[in-house]
């Protein structure tokens, strides 16, 4: 008797489970390292700017894993770029705490980034593909990175206490297996993208470089904050480490209400994608201005959390949905860029915030100097309206011109609008 063809899941919301679950999964590893930064320092006898050097290796790792990922994409589709970077992200989170070098530790990080990068890239294409639940299943896949990163504040304190350090490390790389054997029952319907704009058109349009520039000041500041905000919380307010790394799970954990939030508020046509993005550009900024204020209160560092959670989490959907959307540049290749572009402060935001509390041992300058980040953000989310429009009228332009040549056996483009 033989066993019924196998079937792979395909509708939307089994994609955008997969895809938040894969995220959610690999996004520990953002912040799992954070509540360990007294005992890494010790053990491996490193300072707080080394110590700042495992987000800049992940998150390098991404920056250089996000274009490649995109053109992949647009070329091969997103479900078996997902299936190969998960594996990779996984390999490199469980080879990390084998061997206790800082060579070895930062080129484990790397490896993990590149992994983790490429499946950011394909997740969010999913997220983007899901129909009518688009806006809605980008912003839950948005709040899927929130929840990793605060789980990986929240509970690796107490697996430490169990397994130590190294154990909470390979523990975290474990559930990669599972967010790999997701896409073994999950497929992507219709994934090859109608647009084939590639890495040029991606590079010339000022919406991609005004939504990046955007989200470099929102989620990636945000996240380059919160690798410090439990030890900030220990310093200033004197909590125990764990309740600290609790808190400051909290924060990131609000990640998962905000940026559905924000999805619901685009769906529900409540607000605009760039009136959001402006609004909560400017909250984020309000935020870090609280943390990094040279006098100290418990209920003005709470408001600072909070205006920079939100702030940072939910533009998300509006960025990535407008990305995706853009008519020149193929979803792929647009949502890539605009990751890269707002690396920066994912790169080199941790080690600096590090660094500068070494030679300062205050936090006033060294989050006050984030909020260059928030000033660069809040000028790209007003310029974004303006570029958004532009290329609008002009790809309208272009696919309503009947001056275009087609390719030998091709249909033009305007037959293809009919």
């Amino acid at each position: 008797m033989g066993f019924p063809a196998f079937e792979r899941r395909r509708s939307a919301p089994w994609q955008i489970f997969a895809s938040c679950t894969t995220l959610l999964i690999l996004t520990v590893q953002y912040t799992n390292y954070s509540p360990l930064i007294p005992e890494l320092r010790e053990k491996l006898h490193i300072s707080a700017g080394e110590v700042g050097l495992f987000s800049t290796f992940l998150f390098l790792g991404l920056t250089l894993a996000y274009l490649p990922a995109g053109v992949l994409i647009d070329r091969y589709g997103a479900r078996p770029v997902l299936l190969v970077s998960t594996l990779l992200a996984t390999c490199g989170a469980l080879l990390f705490p084998l061997v206790p070098h800082l060579g070895w530790l930062l080129a484990m990080r790397l490896l993990t980034g590149l992994g983790i990068g490429a499946a950011f890239v394909a997740g969010a294409s999913v997220a983007a593909g899901s129909g009518r639940l688009a806006a809605l299943g980008q912003g839950l896949y948005g709040g899927s990175t929130q929840v990793g990163a605060g789980l990986g504040l929240l509970l690796t304190p107490y697996l430490a206490r169990l397994v130590g350090w190294q154990g909470a490390f390979f523990c975290w790389g474990l559930p990669g297996l599972l967010g790999a054997a997701l896409w073994l029952v999950v497929d992507v319907e219709n994934e090859r993208p109608l647009r084939q704009g590639g890495l040029r058109q991606g590079l010339a349009s000022q919406s991609v470089w005004s939504l990046g520039l955007a989200h470099m000041g929102t989620f990636g500041l945000g996240n380059a904050i919160a690798t410090w905000i439990a030890l900030y919380l220990v310093q200033l307010d004197h909590l125990p480490l764990t309740l600290a790394a609790s808190c400051g799970s909290l924060a990131l954990l609000s990640g998962m209400l905000f940026r559905p939030l924000g999805g619901l508020v685009l769906g529900r046509r409540w607000l605009g994608s760039i009136a959001l993005l402006r609004l909560m550009a400017l909250l984020c900024c309000v935020g870090i201005l609280c943390l990094a204020l040279p006098w100290h209160s418990s209920w003005l560092s709470w408001l600072g959390i909070i205006l920079t959670a939100l702030g940072s989490s939910a533009p998300y959907a509006a960025i990535f949905n407008e990305a995706a959307s853009l008519g020149s540049v193929g979803k792929g290749v647009a949502q890539s860029l605009v990751s890269v572009i707002s690396s920066p402060t994912l790169i080199m935001g941790p080690p600096l915030i590090g660094f500068l509390l070494d030679q300062t041992a205050s936090y006033s300058a060294a989050f006050g100097t984030m909020l260059l980040f928030s000033v660069v953000a809040i000028v790209s989310a007003l310029a974004a309206g303006p570029a958004l429009a532009r290329e609008r009228r002009s790809s309208s332009y272009a696919l309503a011109s009947p001056v275009q040549v087609a390719s030998p056996g091709e249909p033009s483009a305007s037959a293809c609008s009919d």
